[in-house]
């Protein structure tokens, strides 16, 4: 009998490649990000700059494609993965370490998307996935304990990147179940959250802009509106649909590495124990999530039968 050279668990190359390409992304959002909160700017400005830029730059495609999407799932979508994650993750960044969003954004991504996606989507999960979920969970347990026991003053910082997951994870899994196309869902996103947001932030919000540098409002800007907003998103959706829900949280876990390493000498953070449990163990769980084992089974199988 012959095997098949490729395995449901093995990983698409494309799908790969897009979810590569928003990790990297994803990474220097928490750096530039928490760039912006050290900064003049306030957490309504960091979002207004985020989407308003990405509206002005888009508004063609937002108007061209209004009939996909100004209709309540999109509705939906866009107050999730854009206006409540926003308020959420830039709090965060305001009152906590670039660390913390290092391990907590992406290490708790991946669990919390996988249980989303079991109890929503019906998406079912392989004993590795699971195996490296739990493993990540404990590093990101280890690193909440600390904080908590320490007393450190950003815990709200950390419960909202908590929160912000919870976000992230709901709007995953229903771009999944409702099948937009993720170009489609990125301009839904920056068209539904600036519409939302505007009045609300011209009205009643602080503005900072004038006393922010144009050298930071620029990197913001470029950054937070074409990057992350746009380019990532399409990269992030691709990669959902290629590959699946659960596997990309896993891939997100990746970011630890890069941000956390990264953060340290840029923000002048230190390391602390529980960092070091949780970027190891969040490594550790998503290399066993994402890794395939399918040629050790088949090697399996082809000793056995010798």
């Amino acid at each position: 009998m012959t095997h098949s050279s490729t395995s449901p668990s093995s990983l698409p190359t494309s799908g790969l490649l897009y979810g590569l390409a928003a990790v990297a992304i994803w990474t220097g959002f928490i750096l530039v990000s928490k760039a912006g909160a050290l900064g003049a700017l306030a957490i309504p400005d960091m979002i207004m700059v985020r989407f308003g830029t990405a509206f002005v730059l888009f508004s063609p495609f937002i108007w061209k494609h209004r009939k996909v999407i100004f209709q309540w799932r999109m509705f939906a979508l866009g107050s999730i993965g854009g206006l409540a994650y926003a308020l959420s993750v830039f709090n965060g960044f305001a009152n906590a370490p670039a660390t913390h969003a290092a391990l907590l954004l992406p290490g708790l991504m991946p669990i919390m998307i996988a249980v989303f996606a079991y109890f929503v989507a019906g998406e079912r999960h392989s004993r590795a996935s699971w195996t490296g979920i739990i493993v990540s969970s404990l590093g990101i347990l280890a690193l909440l304990v600390e904080t908590f026991w320490h007393g450190a003053s950003y815990w709200q910082g950390d419960l909202s990147f908590v929160l912000s997951c919870v976000f992230w994870a709901t709007f995953t899994v229903l771009l999944r179940r409702w099948k937009f196309a993720p170009w489609h869902a990125t301009l839904g996103i920056i068209a539904v959250t600036t519409l939302l947001f505007t009045p609300v932030y011209a009205l009643f919000l602080p503005h900072n802009l004038a006393a922010t540098p144009w050298e930071m409002l620029a990197l913001q800007a470029f950054y937070q509106g074409v990057m992350a907003t746009t380019i990532q998103m399409v990269c992030y959706g691709r990669a959902v649909h290629l590959i699946g829900a659960t596997k990309m949280g896993g891939l997100m876990a990746l970011v630890p590495v890069f941000a956390s390493v990264l953060a340290i000498p840029m923000f002048q953070e230190a390391w602390t124990p529980g960092l070091v449990i949780a970027l190891v163990m969040i490594l550790v769980g998503t290399l066993i999530s994402n890794l395939s084992f399918a040629p050790i089974q088949r090697w399996r199988k082809v000793s056995c039968s010798a």
